[in-house]
């Protein structure tokens, strides 16, 4: 049997979504490979998530509210048939881990349409609840990325304008940039670091496996060579897993399934650990 060596684990978005809305099979390997021992993330890990799935969920909820989808079930072809594959991604987790469960309610039929919309905003805030509640916070903030800590506040007997009020906050990037560190993180804090990893990318072939670093490399230097003015909530969208490995304390193991922080880590000796996706996992018989 494996001795763990690691008893404190640092979650990337990519392990913290499935452990948040995953089926049970993948939630049972993560955590009988997490067992009792503590899971962390940071403020800019709440971010991406809320960023790649809890926007998306609640603009699916905004798409079931037009008056013009008479039923959920419009709403999710219309959903199906609009949206690129990220934001279908995220609705089709959704389908799959909560959508299915609403026996009670016809996805065709227009009466059950208002039932359909109270269930997700169920859905929703026990979603974000969990999201901040489940999980220790590292204590490490070092982007003071402002939208981490925008979050879903019951002002309103009417959740619809709790939303809407989370996404025009959320969504508002200038304002957000105005006060976060990412400038600062990445061209000062951690410039040494940054021009390390665009030199590891650049003695690598360009294959299945270093193609995600290599990307985020190329934005890297992007910004080494343009400066602050680079650096807005797009580009973090785009060389987040640099921003997370960076931000990782050293005590602790980044458990992740994107092979990007297989080049990352190492060129900083952050310890990590890269764990089989959900189809991959499916895939093992042994499991």
């Amino acid at each position: 049997m494996e001795t763990k060596s690691f008893q404190k684990h640092y979650l990337d978005t990519s392990i913290l979504r499935p452990l948040i809305i995953g089926t049970q099979n993948y939630k049972k390997y993560l955590n009988d490979q997490f067992g009792n021992e503590p899971c962390y993330i940071s403020k800019f890990i709440q971010m991406e998530f809320s960023r790649s799935y809890l926007l998306n969920i609640i603009d699916f909820y905004f798409t079931i509210r037009l008056p013009t989808m008479l039923t959920i079930a419009n709403a999710i072809n219309y959903w199906s048939n609009k949206y690129k594959s990220s934001q279908l991604k995220a609705i089709i987790q959704l389908v799959a881990t909560e959508v299915l469960k609403w026996r009670s309610i016809d996805f065709h039929r227009p009466q059950d349409k208002s039932k359909g919309l109270r269930q997700l905003e169920r859905v929703i805030k026990r979603i974000e609840l969990k999201l901040r509640r489940q999980f220790k916070d590292t204590g490490i903030d070092s982007t003071r990325c402002a939208r981490a800590a925008i979050s879903i506040k019951e002002s309103s007997e009417d959740k619809a304008i709790d939303f809407r009020n989370f996404l025009e906050a959320f969504n508002n990037e200038e304002a957000c940039r105005n006060k976060c560190r990412i400038d600062h993180f990445l061209l000062t804090r951690y410039l040494s670091e940054i021009k390390k990893f665009v030199k590891k990318a650049e003695s690598l072939p360009t294959n299945d496996n270093t193609k995600g670093f290599k990307k985020i490399a190329k934005y890297l230097t992007s910004l080494l060579e343009k400066g602050d003015k680079l650096c807005s909530c797009k580009m973090c969208s785009k060389v987040g897993d640099a921003v997370i490995t960076l931000d990782a304390p050293s005590n602790m193991r980044l458990e992740h399934i994107d092979k990007a922080f297989d080049y990352l880590c190492p060129i900083i000796d952050q310890p990590h650990k890269r764990h089989p996706s959900e189809s991959q996992l499916m895939a093992d018989k042994e499991y």
